[in-house]
């Protein structure tokens, strides 16, 4: 269906659809749209992808963070996704099928936030922001999860800790995008952050050991840490990159190789 339903990038979506042998756009149209992701991104014709070009990019540290964030956000996703079910049952006593019913619903509230924090971060451009306010939400949820005895309130810490960790997946994402130019640079740092990404689930899927069943505290510290160190990133970025950002103001650097491109916090 992919083949039919998806559309072409706005500079070839004048030609004729294979399918419906009609253009998607006039050229009109395609003008205007390309004319407004140039003014938003700068990158309406894409770069041409070379190894000098490659080595250029990936001098550039923020790319290479991006991927450690993703690594941080996804050793807390992962392992929620892998050992939610196992301490359901093992630890707060749920029977088998009990505790897979139960692994669903901290999944809707997290579809729910998702699209809530996205939306703010989107309407008043603070993706930092949002990133911080979801691993402060996951560490909650997670010392709840940790060091609270009762099984009900440990289950609701359940909620807020895959929410906030979730959530964070099309933050980082969408914070990547936002803080550099350039098709093929977000190709090559899209690359590095999915690569990231999966290693936080190999990392996930070593920290819980068999020996620290059924409460897996060691794990869980874990996870309360990648959040504060991801926390910690933002936090210096702050700093970094209103830095930055002032001295674009007064003219004395150009960001991105863009003028008037500015990061975002």
């Amino acid at each position: 269906m992919g083949y039919v339903t998806i559309i072409d990038f706005p500079d070839k979506s004048t030609q004729p659809s294979a399918i419906t042998k009609r253009p998607f756009l006039t050229v009109d149209e395609a003008s205007v749209i390309l004319n407004r992701i140039q003014r938003d991104r700068g990158d309406a014709v894409a770069d041409k992808l070379t190894w000098p070009r490659i080595g250029f990019h990936l001098r550039d540290w923020k790319i290479w963070e991006f991927a450690w964030l993703y690594f941080l956000n996804n050793v807390v996703a992962y392992s929620w996704s892998y050992f939610l079910p196992i301490i359901l049952r093992d630890d707060m006593g749920y029977s088998v099928a009990m505790s897979q019913i139960l692994t669903f619903p901290p999944y809707v509230l997290a579809a729910a936030w998702m699209f809530g924090t996205a939306w703010v971060a989107d309407r008043y451009r603070k993706r930092g922001l949002i990133i911080i306010f979801n691993c402060a939400w996951a560490v909650i949820g997670v010392c709840m999860m940790a060091y609270v005895a009762n099984a009900r309130v440990r289950y609701a810490g359940v909620f807020l800790g895959v929410s906030g960790a979730n959530a964070n997946v099309p933050s980082l994402l969408s914070y990547m995008h936002n803080n550099i130019v350039g098709q093929m640079k977000r190709s090559i740092a899209s690359a590095l952050l999915i690569g990231g990404g999966a290693c936080g689930g190999i990392a996930a899927s070593n920290i819980f050991r068999q020996q620290d069943a059924p409460k897996y505290t060691p794990a869980l510290a874990v996870v309360i840490a990648t959040q504060v160190l991801s926390i910690l990133h933002v936090l210096k970025n702050f700093w970094l990159y209103s830095r930055a950002n002032r001295k674009a103001d007064r003219g004395e650097v150009i960001l991105e190789e863009q003028e008037g491109f500015r990061q975002t916090l």
